[in-house]
C-alpha cells in the first residue's frame, strides 16, 4: 500500500468533477489518503464517503493548503509567486491527454502513468447512500433541456416533442434541471409534463439513480446519470467534441446531427436545426434495447 496524500483541484463544470474523480478513485484504491477540493463535489461528499471533500480553493491559497501532499492533481496553472517545491508536485495531466477516447477514459491513461503499479479503474468511486433504490422506476425518463452554454442546447420544442412521442410508448418523461432554471421553462413544461426543479446536485443524483433513463444536452447531467449507471442518450452539436466528451460509464448513446457545419459560427448556432425529433427518438430506441441487454 502506498504512504502519502493526493489532493485533487476540480475543474469548473460537474462533468469535469465527476471525470476528474477517476484519478482520485484510483488513488483511493492505491492506497493513498485522498481529498477533493471542490464546491460541487461538496454537494456530493455523502457519495464520496472514501474521500475527504474540502470547498474549492481560491487560487491565491493553494500554496499554502497543497504543501503537505505527495502531489495533486490539478490543470490549472499556478501564480508565479507559488513555490517551487509546491509546483514540482502537480500532476497536470492535460499533455497526457488523447483526443481518440472519452475523457473517462483519459483518466485511465492519465493513472496508468501516474500509479505504474497498479491497474487502473474507469469507475469514479460514486456510492449512493442508504435508502435509494437503483432503476426502481424503470419507465421514468429523465430529459435535461439545459445545460452551462445555449449553444449546446437542443431546441426546446423538440425536447417537448420528444416528451410526447415518449409517454405514447408508455414511459413517463419527467423535466429536470435546476431550481432558478426551472423559473424560465415552468409555463413552457407544465402542464403538460412534470418539471422538477433541484436545490442541490445530491437531490437531483438521489433522483436520477432511481430514474429508468436518461436524455440530455452535454453537460454535467448526462456525466452524472451515466455514473450513476443510468442508461444515457447525449445530445451534441459535433462529432469529434462529442467523441472526447461523451459520458464514459454505462450504457450510453450519442446523438449528433449527420451534417457538420464548417465554422465555429455556423455550427455553434444552428446544428440544433438540422437534428429532428425523430432521430433522437430512434437512438432512444437503440439505447432501450442497449440496457436490455
Amino acid at each position: 500500500m502506498a504512504e502519502g496524500a493526493i489532493a485533487l483541484i476540480g475543474g469548473k463544470g460537474l462533468g469535469d468533477n465527476l471525470v476528474e474523480m477517476v484519478l482520485l478513485h484510483n488513488a483511493h484504491l492505491h492506497g493513498y489518503a485522498t481529498t477533493v477540493y471542490s464546491d460541487l463535489i461538496y454537494q456530493l461528499q455523502d457519495w464520496f464517503p472514501q474521500h475527504r471533500v474540502e470547498r474549492s480553493l481560491p487560487v491565491a491559497d493553494l500554496s499554502n493548503e497543497l504543501e503537505s501532499y505527495t502531489f495533486f492533481f490539478w490543470s490549472g496553472r499556478m501564480e508565479p509567486s507559488t513555490d517551487k517545491e509546491v509546483i514540482s508536485r502537480q500532476m497536470n495531466y492535460i499533455s497526457l491527454q488523447q483526443p481518440q477516447i472519452t475523457q473517462v477514459e483519459n483518466m485511465q491513461v492519465v493513472c496508468r502513468h501516474v500509479f505504474p503499479n497498479h491497474q487502473p479503474v474507469l469507475e469514479n468511486g460514486i456510492s449512493p447512500p442508504a435508502g435509494l433504490s437503483w432503476r426502481k422506476n424503470e419507465n421514468r425518463v429523465c430529459i435535461h433541456p439545459t445545460s452551462a452554454e445555449v449553444s449546446k442546447n437542443w431546441v426546446p420544442e423538440r425536447f417537448l416533442q420528444l416528451g410526447y412521442r415518449l409517454q405514447k410508448r408508455g414511459f413517463e418523461p419527467v423535466y429536470i434541471m435546476s431550481k432558478p432554471e426551472s423559473k424560465e421553462w415552468e409555463t413552457f413544461i407544465k402542464p403538460a409534463f412534470q418539471l422538477i426543479g433541484f436545490s442541490t446536485i445530491a437531490d437531483c443524483a438521489g433522483y436520477l439513480y432511481e430514474s429508468g433513463y436518461f436524455i440530455g444536452n452535454d453537460s454535467g447531467g448526462g456525466h452524472l446519470a451515466s455514473c450513476l449507471g443510468i442508461p444515457t442518450l447525449s445530445i451534441h452539436g459535433r462529432k469529434k467534441k462529442a467523441r472526447l466528451w461523451q459520458p464514459g460509464w454505462g450504457h450510453v448513446r450519442v446523438v449528433t446531427p449527420r451534417v457538420n457545419f464548417i465554422g465555429s459560427h455556423l455550427r455553434q448556432h444552428y446544428w440544433k436545426y438540422l437534428l429532428t425529433t425523430g432521430t433522437v427518438e430512434r437512438c432512444f430506441k437503440q439505447l432501450v434495447q442497449m440496457a436490455a441487454h
